[in-house]
């Protein structure tokens, strides 16, 4: 039971804290949009920065992506093509519980096709329930890890991705294809060894597979957070000879890029497209896959909604194909306030309810009784459930 009562002191102090950085992130914005208004050229920034964009310097920031200033914003003026084919997909996990019945863990992938033809939405899921000693340990024999199960999921969504791209190609080969997926493409993870090597491999294995049947691959980062924008901002203020000195001493450091972009773009707008001088950037650029972002405002003239979109940098430059998917972002988000229709959709279809959970637990052991198993939770599993149920 939570004791709300002991807690109001802290949350009388939460509120206040909130107040004073609400002021402050008032005029922090208003500080970037300075900077970000007297921003030198893109190509002297690439100049200015290049010393802390060969991989030497752990540094968060950005760099401009194409040669237009840096406060450049793009609209656009129609409707998404007439035949544009957008699908999306996302995935849900149930994570292995040592004091389950059975071990195991499940990647469930949904997915949703929509046509700008007329045609009704297309639902697809696919499913894998892993098992296996090879599957659950890792090579000292711990029980493998909730990240390492996310990057497991992160590829299976891609690899299906790249399944229901070649499956649309091949039923409209000249439609307008863009492939969706509920997250960032930039792989987010850290490479720590061989699995996790070959895990980013068979990740960018499949971006290649996107590539090859025209399609686009797009991550769609919803409430993003980070501040690439921001510090690039900072590094434009400093002389060459302080760089990378002075890098760290940004005084913004605490202002997130959708901030700055929930004030500069106004509804329908997106900002000119970065890059970031990161290892696993570089990592993507040595197999034709380098990612480029921009932000993009899907929301209303009093309600902001920043995205930041992701794309290859083999796609980002295609005027048509960043016009199009402008489009469809506007059109699929006015559906649900704000957010792409595909992949909500998707996350629809990829999600495992505690029910879903439930019925599978319960047919797993009544296939173990089969073979003369009487298996059970634990007597932790067993407390928590009862006490769950109060």
């Amino acid at each position: 039971m939570l004791h709300i009562e002991r807690l109001k002191a802290d949350i009388d102090t939460l509120s206040r804290l909130a107040v004073e950085r609400q002021t402050q992130r008032e005029d922090d914005v208003a500080r970037a949009l300075r900077w970000l208004a007297e921003a030198p050229d893109s190509t002297t920034l690439r100049e200015r920065l290049a010393p802390v964009a060969t991989g030497e310097h752990d540094w968060p920031g950005a760099l401009p992506a194409v040669d237009v200033p840096l406060d450049a914003r793009f609209t656009v003026r129609s409707d998404p093509p007439h035949g544009t084919v957008v699908i999306g997909v996302d995935g849900s996990q149930v994570y292995p519980d040592p004091h389950a019945a059975a071990l195991y863990y499940l990647i469930q992938i949904g997915g949703l096709v929509f046509g700008y033809d007329g045609s009704r939405p297309r639902p697809y899921s696919c499913e894998a329930l892993h098992f296996r000693d090879e599957e659950l340990y890792d090579a000292q024999g711990y029980l493998i890890s909730p990240e390492r199960v996310g990057m497991e999921r992160l590829v299976q969504e891609m690899a299906y991705l790249a399944e229901l791209t070649a499956i649309e190609h091949r039923l409209a080969p000249a439609a307008p294809l863009l492939a969706l997926t509920d997250g960032p493409l930039l792989w987010p993870y850290v490479e720590r060894s061989r699995v996790d090597s070959q895990a980013v491999d068979a990740y960018l294995d499949a971006l290649t597979e996107i590539q090859k049947t025209g399609g686009l691959p797009v991550g769609y980062v919803a409430r993003p957070g980070g501040r690439a924008l921001v510090e690039l901002l900072w590094a434009s203020r400093l002389a060459p000879e302080d760089i990378p000195g002075r890098l760290p001493e940004n005084p913004l450091r605490q202002l997130p890029d959708a901030a700055l972009m929930a004030h500069f773009l106004a509804p329908g707008e997106r900002s000119a497209w970065f890059s970031r001088p990161s290892s696993t950037n570089r990592r993507h650029a040595g197999r034709g896959h380098e990612v480029w972002f921009c932000y993009v405002n899907v929301g209303a003239a009093r309600m902001p909604v920043i995205a930041r979109v992701e794309a290859p940098e083999w796609g980002a430059p295609n005027e048509d194909a960043i016009t199009t998917l402008h489009a469809v972002l506007l059109h699929q988000s006015q559906v649900l306030n704000g957010y792409p229709y595909v992949l909500a959709r998707a996350h629809e279809e990829a999600l495992v309810t505690t029910a879903d959970k439930a019925a599978l637990d319960s047919e797993i052991q009544r296939h173990l009784f089969a073979q003369g198993i009487l298996a059970r939770p634990s007597e932790k599993a067993q407390q928590k459930a009862y006490l769950g149920k109060r």
